[in-house]
């Protein structure tokens, strides 16, 4: 999403430089689609290449500081207009994928670092993050930068398997919470539906070896672990689906559940920053309780309706397009400038 907002700014005449951390095949030095990209450091130590760049030297107007888990600390540092660019905080997610005692460490520093940015203006992708934000006593000022996605939309509701499929497409990470979808699977199974669960994502070890096991165990033969699949798998798994679900612990919105909706296939979700906002309840899915037969039952009810559900949530998502975004971010942006000038 950066991307996409920060070519939208070139396009509107902005100057923009990009600085993040080095990676194998990528130069230290170079412009692209009128971006320039500059790269020093690895993951542990960007962010100390980053202030030794910028301490001294600032020739911007403004600069934006995305942060991802570890942020770059810039109200120590630059003396310009700033704004916070956060999709999601980390929290839960801490204590799922890291191990233990830097979960509870990575858990209970969050909320002390973060209050750097307590005065920065803090642009987000949904109202619950910006609430989250607020919660751990960031008070400068919330935008709201409405996502967007690259996915075009369907000019009608596909035809869907029967028995109605339900999709799942996640990293098989702890924080996705995959179990509680294949024991949402096996309540809808003892109620009498014989559709099939797929699980489309990335992930290997002992973890994914322990989903597959207890699929095995509980719902044998009615769950398709696909691994990563290409952009057109992923397409047509969403068109054939009756639901898409997602169980995660927060997300700064859920691209996926967006995306589901482009191809006609409703959402049901958990009640959880994000995902909240992402699913209209009982108009584009269900948002419910975070237990596996509150996802169970809300999906039954979705498939006695199924139709109309993927009507609204393919109308649903055409609202969401990148001038729309970039019209919301490039207004924060230039807000932040102006209250600066002040």
């Amino acid at each position: 999403m950066t991307l996409r907002l920060l070519e939208g700014l070139v396009r509107r005449g902005w100057q923009v430089e990009w600085f993040s951390a080095a990676y194998p095949g990528a130069a230290p030095d170079e412009v692209r689609d009128g971006i320039r990209y500059v790269r020093a450091g690895g993951q542990a130590s960007v962010h100390f290449w980053a202030y030794r760049r910028y301490a001294k030297a600032q020739p911007f107007d403004v600069v934006v500081d995305e942060i991802n888990t570890i942020p770059f600390f810039t109200p120590l540092y630059f003396r310009i207009p700033q704004v916070a660019l956060i999709y999601q905080l980390a929290r839960e997610v801490w204590l799922h994928e890291a191990p233990a005692p830097l979960s509870w460490a990575g858990y209970a520093l969050e909320p002390a670092y973060m209050q750097v940015y307590r005065r920065t203006p803090v642009a987000t992708i949904s109202p619950s993050s910006a609430q989250s934000f607020e919660r751990l006593g960031l008070r400068g000022p919330r935008s709201i930068v409405p996502i967007a996605v690259d996915e075009p939309a369907v000019e009608r509701v596909p035809a869907k398997c029967d028995p109605p499929a339900v999709t799942v497409i996640a990293r098989i990470a702890p924080s996705k919470r995959i179990g509680d979808a294949l024991r949402a699977a096996r309540w809808m199974a003892d109620r009498g539906w014989t559709g099939t669960l797929r699980i489309a994502g990335s992930g290997a070890g002992a973890y994914a070896a322990g989903l597959k096991a207890e699929a095995e165990r509980i719902l044998p033969g009615r769950v398709e672990f696909l691994g990563f699949v290409s952009d057109e798998r992923r397409t047509s798994l969403l068109q054939e689906s009756s639901a898409l679900w997602m169980t995660s612990e927060r997300e700064g919105w859920g691209l996926v559940v967006t995306e589901a909706n482009r191809n006609g296939t409703p959402a049901v979700v958990y009640d959880v920053p994000g995902l909240r906002d992402a699913v209209a309840n009982d108009v584009t899915g269900y948002v419910v309780p975070e237990t596996p037969e509150a996802l169970g039952a809300a999906t039954l009810r979705l498939f006695a309706r199924a139709n109309e559900f993927a009507e609204r949530a393919l109308a649903a998502s055409r609202q969401y397009d990148w001038e729309r975004s970039v019209d919301a971010f490039e207004d924060a942006v230039r807000a932040t400038m102006m209250a600066y000038a002040r």
